[in-house]
C-alpha cells in the first residue's frame, strides 16, 4: 500500500522537491494523493493512499489498477487472486466471473472444480438414464453436483460472486471504481475506502461488510449466499424441503491493520437457532473467508477494530435430478 502523511511535507522536503521540479502540489481532489509533483503539464503522484496494486492517476484524479492487476470487488487483484475470488467452478474472464467449461455431457463438481460425466453423477445418485436421455432439472432450476451428491436448486441460489438475482436471472453488478463496491441493498456503488492524511487508506469496514455479505438483520447478498446455498446436502436439507440459515460474520483487525484482519462465520438454522451440520458450516466459512481475502489484500487502516453483520440465506432443495430428453428438457 502506498501511504504517507502530511507531516512528510515539511519545509525541508518541500525545498528539496522545488529544486527538482517547477511545481509541487500537496493534496488533490478526494484526498487520495498526498504529494503531487508536476513538471510543466506532466504530473505524478509521489505519495498516495491507493491500495496495493493501484496507483493514483493524476489525469483522472483517482486510483487506478496497475498493469497486470484486475479491478474487481473494489480492489486491484492479480489474475490468480481474481480467479480465487470467483470461487470453485468459476474463473475471471472478460470483466467478470464466468463458469468453467466442460465438454458436452459433463458437469462441474462444485466441491472440487473438476469436470465429471453425467453418467457418473447419475450412477452416484442412483438414477437410471436411458438412450436419448440425460440427467437434468426443470428449466427454472440448476443441476448442481457436489461430490457424490447432486441436487436441483433454484437458479436464484447459483449466482456468482459478482452477480445479483433480479427475480428472473443472475445479473452482473454495476462496475465501481477502486475503493468502491456495488451494494445490492442500495442498488448503487458505495465508497468504502478513502484517503486519510494521517493514516493513508482508511477502510470503512462496516460499509464493506454490508455490501459484500448483506445488511445487518437483512438477507445475504446473492454473491455470498450463492457460494453455498446451491449445496443443500451440506446442510442436511432433503429433497423438496427448504430452510433459512442465519449467519453472523465477525471481522477483527489487530492494531487496526486491514492486512492482519481475520474473519469468522457462525451459522445456525434461523427457525431453531441450532447449528447447521459441520459440512454446511465449513461451506459458509469458506465463502466468508474467500470474500474477505480481497479486503485483506488491499491493505489500509480499519475504521473500527471489529465489525460484524448478521444475514439470512435461503437453502432450497427443489428435488433430485431426473432423466430428461437429451434435446430440450422437461
Amino acid at each position: 500500500m502506498r501511504t504517507g502523511s502530511f507531516g512528510l511535507a515539511t519545509s525541508a522536503l518541500a525545498l528539496a522537491l522545488v529544486a527538482l521540479a517547477p511545481a509541487v502540489l500537496v493534496g488533490c481532489p478526494e484526498n487520495s494523493c498526498f504529494l503531487k509533483i508536476c513538471q510543466g503539464s506532466s504530473c505524478r503522484c509521489s505519495i498516495s493512499s491507493c491500495s496495493d496494486g493501484a496507483a493514483f492517476d493524476t489525469t483522472q484524479n483517482r486510483c487506478r489498477c496497475l498493469k497486470g492487476y484486475i479491478p474487481i470487488a473494489g480492489q486491484c487483484l492479480t489474475p490468480q487472486a481474481a480467479n480465487a475470488y470467483c470461487g470453485v467452478g468459476r474463473h475471471y474472464e472478460s470483466g467478470g466471473c464466468v463458469a468453467d467449461r466442460c465438454r458436452p455431457g459433463d458437469e462441474i463438481d462444485q466441491s472440487t472444480g473438476y469436470c465429471v460425466s453425467r453418467e457418473q453423477v447419475a450412477s452416484n445418485i442412483g438414477v437410471a438414464v436411458g438412450a436419448g436421455q440425460k440427467l437434468g432439472c426443470p428449466p427454472d432450476q440448476e443441476l448442481i453436483v457436489d461430490g457424490p451428491t447432486a441436487a436441483c436448486v433454484p437458479r436464484s441460489q447459483t449466482c456468482a460472486r459478482d452477480e445479483v438475482w433480479t427475480g428472473q436471472v443472475c445479473a452482473k453488478v454495476g462496475q465501481c471504481p477502486t475503493g468502491a463496491i456495488w451494494d445490492p441493498a442500495l442498488a448503487q456503488c458505495v465508497q468504502y475506502a478513502q484517503g486519510s492524511g494521517d493514516s493513508g487508506l482508511m477502510v470503512h469496514v462496516g460499509q464493506w461488510a454490508s455490501a459484500n455479505y448483506g445488511p445487518n438483520g437483512g438477507m445475504g447478498t446473492s454473491g455470498f449466499c450463492g457460494a453455498f446455498a446451491k449445496k443443500p446436502h451440506s446442510f442436511g436439507i432433503v429433497e423438496g424441503a427448504s430452510a433459512y440459515v442465519r449467519i453472523t460474520v465477525m471481522m477483527s483487525f489487530p492494531e487496526g491493520e486491514i492486512a492482519r484482519g481475520v474473519v469468522q462465520a457462525v451459522t445456525v438454522f434461523d427457525a431453531s437457532g441450532n447449528p447447521v451440520p459441520p459440512r454446511g458450516a465449513a461451506e459458509v466459512d469458506a465463502a466468508a473467508r474467500s470474500i474477505f481475502s480481497t479486503l485483506v489484500q488491499g491493505g489500509g487502516r480499519a475504521s473500527a477494530p471489529t465489525s460484524s453483520t448478521t444475514v439470512r440465506c435461503a437453502i432450497v432443495h427443489a428435488g433430485k435430478p431426473q432423466p430428461v430428453p437429451a434435446v430440450g428438457g422437461l
